[in-house]
């Protein structure tokens, strides 16, 4: 049960980052895609390199990628075992 609460806590904060990145990127160029978590928070430090995100918003989004990074591995450390 605990397990299954953490899951659904987990696909929560992932809907949440992906929407929060979906409305950065609705305004960026075209040619900037994004994919996986790495590729996302790297999108987020070119946006505030390029000026397209404000700093709060970096720190926002950073936050929220580091959340889920760490309960990903959380999730998946185990069946390496």
């Amino acid at each position: 049960m605990e397990h299954d609460n953490y899951l659904n806590k987990l696909r929560e904060k992932m809907d949440d980052y992906v929407h929060f990145i979906y409305a950065l990127t609705k305004k960026f160029p075209k040619e900037e895609l994004y994919g996986s978590l790495k590729e996302s928070k790297y999108l987020l430090y070119f946006s505030l390199v390029e000026k397209y995100i404000t700093k709060e918003d970096y720190k926002k989004g950073d936050k929220m990628a580091e959340e889920i990074g760490a309960m990903l591995w959380r999730a998946i450390e185990p069946l390496g075992r």
